[in-house]
């Protein structure tokens, strides 16, 4: 009988049909692994127009297992399955996880590359890996100019090269098309590190104009060039830096601004969401003040979203320390008041 033009992609196909068909995983309900018999293999390449015996079959997948390496057991009567993978189920499944909770990819992208990612793993292993998720806030289409600029940006930390941009804002003049900052000069920054805080990339690097290390967010930076002729200024004033700290102190609170070192007192209802803004690290303080409250003392970037946050819990948070930050305050409180007088 003559062979068939995909007599050649046997091999291919049994590779792939093990890893559809088959885990490690144990089945309670077959009280077996997800595996297949040699029968079942030969059937597969029958409906592929392959024509192939046993023992032809048994050649092919030792030499996927001794050859390329592939974690196959069973044989000898028994089940063969794929026991493991370039990547593991439990770690294939945190990653989608993550595309799925992704603030800046819309809904369809994050079904899209989910979809792929259950390629990596078998058709049992695909139906456990959810990629319906809900996120509060989710773009409905995932910003192409922002994953180039974001691309723009690693190549050029990993170069160590500084670059060029404009940035952009909104105004309410015209909600749909922001306008360029500084009337469109260019912005000339060392890149260093991009973080994702609350569903945005930022960059942070040093800008040449202002001299100092600031946050940028990625997706309002517009005609992004490499200075392939420029290396990077500030390394030394990078790597002196806590990245951790900085964060802390910037995002969120953001952005402009000296740290100084505050102490607060607060409920101790809001003990979680403190920790949850703060962290507990070296550079925060919290003291029991009583059997209803703790203080914290850390470095914040002083900001009115940083006295709106404080605002946020009502009496249950109260600025302490030091007395011209309180005074500030308190100058902020009235000058809200007196937009309602």
């Amino acid at each position: 009988m003559p062979k068939s033009d995909n007599q050649k992609l046997k091999l291919f196909y049994i590779a792939d049909y093990l890893m559809t068909e088959t885990d490690g995983d144990y089945d309670k309900d077959a009280e077996e692994k997800h595996g297949v018999y040699i029968r079942d293999i030969r059937e597969h390449l029958e409906k592929k127009g392959i024509i192939a015996e046993e023992h032809s079959i048994s050649r092919d997948i030792a030499l996927l297992r001794d050859v390329f390496g592939m974690d196959i057991l069973g044989g000898r009567g028994k089940p063969y399955y794929l026991c493991s993978r370039y990547i593991d189920f439990e770690d294939l499944s945190v990653i989608a996880e993550c595309i799925g909770a992704a603030k800046f990819i819309s809904k369809p992208e994050s079904e899209k590359l989910v979809n792929l990612l259950k390629k990596f793993c078998s058709k049992y292993q695909a139906d456990r890996i959810s990629s319906d998720y809900f996120v509060a806030e989710r773009p409905r289409n995932t910003q192409k100019s922002m994953l180039k600029s974001l691309s723009s940006v690693r190549d050029a930390i990993a170069q160590n090269r500084k670059i060029t941009f404009q940035y952009t804002r909104h105004t309410v003049n015209n909600l749909s098309k922001p306008e360029l900052r500084r009337n469109g000069r260019p912005y000339t920054v060392s890149p260093f590190k991009v973080i994702l805080s609350e569903g945005n990339h930022y960059l942070i690097g040093y800008d040449d104009t202002y001299k100092r290390i600031l946050p940028y967010r990625i997706d309002r930076m517009a005609g992004i060039s490499i200075l392939y002729n420029e290396p990077r200024d500030a390394e030394d004033k990078y790597k002196r830096m806590s990245i951790s700290d900085f964060t802390r102190q910037t995002f969120g609170m953001f952005i402009s601004g000296e740290a100084k070192r505050v102490t607060i007192l607060f409920d101790n209802s809001l003990l979680n969401a403190v920790l949850e803004r703060f962290g507990n690290d070296y550079s925060t303080e919290y003291k029991k003040v009583d059997d209803k409250h703790f203080s914290l003392t850390t470095a914040i970037i002083i900001s009115e979203v940083f006295y709106g946050w404080i605002c946020g819990f009502g009496k249950k948070a109260v600025i302490q320390e030091p007395k011209e930050e309180v005074d500030r305050f308190k100058e902020f409180l009235d000058s809200v008041k007196q937009q309602y007088a």
